[in-house]
């Protein structure tokens, strides 16, 4: 596609809005005091209002604006029935760990950062209280629902962003900590605890505040609310895509999809991870982020399917991104857990295994998979460790590279060393994982003037020494076998291990294809022709256009959908059919 660049004009959907009918959102903290104050005044008795957060992001704005004008008689500041971080490590910091990026993941729940006795004690006043009661904070929820019970909700992405700002983590004053540090402690402790509470509290939400504009809040009714997230688990749709600039990142987004012109380099590119991203909503005539997590945790199963829920529980376990090294440099050399060793060490409840295909090469496109036949284990970890001293690492002694062609297909089983070479647009599809031990850098300084961290230690003990070239060609290369044709379509299994969960399959096609969920979630790429379309032959959603590129999640609950070319003049178009298989219990 890149050779098209001059001739075509980029058509990739960077803000796709899915409208929600017959509903109404306020803007702004004038319109959110006023809503809340007439709310306020229906009620005869005391009444108590709940303002619980996901993360500490606007709460200033929010009490001054808003809270400080509804003059409540009682207000409770979960801020001050907070533990110290003191004892928030002392309660949780063998979760948190002193590791630059590794933490375990917690168990528990969110009540573990609260002094209880002054839970207790905040309670009691809430009962005793004779006029307007304002509990305020992250977990006010804990306290109780109250009559009027608010949410303030917040983007994965904006936190993350922010911890390369100013923004300390929960409860913390670490603002000048090692971002990665920070983003670390939300992972694996943070934002598990704060998804579990925010799942317990959906029922009860009277209304929800998207707060990542601090200038410019949107609320919107818990039931407007609820009815997006059932929309998006029943219909197909597009999340909202981002792109972050990376050591080794390029600029095929840039140039292709007219996306990320903002960043330095376009090295990831997030197109279809429910965990990190967000769906677009026009409620009334605003548009309201969704959490992608939200989707999941309020419908699991219309939207995973009962196999994939019992599997995965609050977990997509399918999704795809972007790796961008055109005009960049190589990936880091790394290697990913399986899932014995991420028990172990990190309380997972999952392995790392992936897959990279290939959307856009050139000539100088490679992939790194593998060690050359005969390589001991320890021969080649005793090699990384003598680089990180030496600043040198033979990796054709040791490592595998071979040529990639546009729509190859390679399969990455835990404790595969691999890395994407230059000059490649790599189509990442994986399963749900978690953590990348980098073995090998090399040699390069990361923007923060820091060398990227490297887990020679822990890639030590996943690296399997059995996945050598032979078995790299035989087992991890696609062969891009035809498995069904039909009258104007084929199909192919793009996937490679003969034990995987995760199943690829592309179709070239120039007429319509029939498909069925059967209670799977499935992830569409299309990876060749400028556009299709996706439609339901029972006209249960409203027709949505895919374009080259881009990815498209249909939900479990859809059944039945028809995917075919826009324009039946276009060349013979292919498309990805991605969902985890974990056997024909369906029937």
């Amino acid at each position: 596609m890149y050779e098209k660049i001059k001739t075509r004009s980029p058509n990739f959907d960077l803000h796709p809005v899915f409208e929600i009918p017959q509903t109404t959102a306020y803007l702004g903290y004038e319109e959110i005091f006023n809503v809340i104050y007439q709310q306020v005044q229906t009620f005869k008795k005391p009444c108590v209002v709940v303002i619980d957060s996901y993360y500490d992001v606007n709460h200033q704005q929010l009490k001054n604006k808003v809270i400080d004008l509804l003059n409540p008689q009682l207000f409770i500041d979960m801020n001050e029935i907070k533990y110290n971080e003191a004892m928030i490590q002392q309660r949780l910091g063998q979760f948190i760990t002193e590791d630059r990026i590794n933490g375990v993941f917690v168990t528990g729940d969110i009540q573990q950062y609260f002094d209880l006795d002054k839970v207790v004690l905040a309670q009691q006043k809430i009962q005793e209280a004779t006029g307007l009661v304002v509990i305020f904070g992250v977990g006010a929820g804990i306290m109780t629902h109250g009559d009027i019970f608010v949410y303030n909700n917040i983007t994965i992405q904006r936190i993350k962003d922010g911890y390369f700002s100013a923004l300390s983590n929960w409860g913390a004053h670490n603002e000048n900590e090692d971002p990665l540090t920070k983003e670390k402690r939300f992972n694996f402790v943070e934002s598990r605890l704060l998804d579990n509470h925010k799942r317990h509290m959906f029922p009860h939400m009277d209304y929800v505040i998207d707060g990542d504009d601090e200038d410019a809040p949107v609320m919107i009714s818990g039931d407007d609310f609820r009815k997006a997230l059932n929309y998006f688990a029943s219909h197909p749709f597009k999340l909202e895509p981002f792109f972050n600039r990376g050591i080794w990142g390029g600029h095929w987004c840039k140039d292709v999809l007219n996306g990320g012109l903002d960043k330095e380099n376009t090295a990831w590119g997030m197109t279809g991870w429910m965990n990190a991203q967000n769906a677009l909503a026009k409620i009334g005539d605003l548009e309201f982020r969704i959490v992608g997590r939200d989707i999941i945790q309020y419908q699991p199963l219309n939207f995973l399917g009962h196999q994939n829920y019992f599997w995965f529980g609050y977990n997509c376990p399918v999704g795809c991104d972007f790796l961008d090294t055109w005009g960049g440099g190589n990936l880091s050399l790394q290697v990913h857990s399986d899932i014995a060793y991420g028990q172990e060490v990190f309380n997972s409840q999952f392995g790392h295994y992936e897959s990279y295909y290939m959307l856009d090469t050139n000539e100088n496109s490679c992939v790194y998979l593998g060690t050359k036949d005969g390589v001991k284990k320890d021969e080649i970890v005793k090699a990384f460790e003598q680089a990180q001293e030496t600043g040198e690492f033979d990796d054709k002694k040791y490592i595998n590279c071979f040529p990639m062609k546009t729509h190859d297909h390679i399969y990455i089983p835990s404790g595969t060393i691999h890395a994407s070479g230059k000059d490649t647009l790599v189509l990442e599809i994986n399963p749900i994982g978690f953590q990348t031990f980098k073995l090998w850098d090399w040699g390069r300084i990361d923007a923060d003037g820091k060398p990227r961290p490297i887990n020679i230690e822990h890639g030590a003990k996943v690296i399997q020494e059995e996945y050598q070239t032979e078995f790299v060609k035989n087992h991890l290369i696609s062969k891009k076998s035809e498995v069904a044709r039909g009258s104007g379509w084929r199909k192919e299994h793009s996937g490679t291990m003969e034990y995987e969960l995760l199943k690829v399959d592309r179709y070239w096609f120039h007429k319509p294809i029939f498909f069925e969920t059967k209670d799977h979630v499935k992830l569409h790429v299309l990876v060749e022709g400028e556009e299709a379309q996706i439609i339901s032959p029972l006209q249960k959603f409203e027709p949505i256009t895919i374009h080259y590129a881009e990815a498209v999640f249909i939900p479990a609950s859809v059944g039945q959908y028809v995917i075919k070319p826009t324009d039946t003049n276009q060349e013979e178009l292919a498309i990805l059919e991605c969902y985890m298989d974990m056997g024909d219990a369906y029937h």
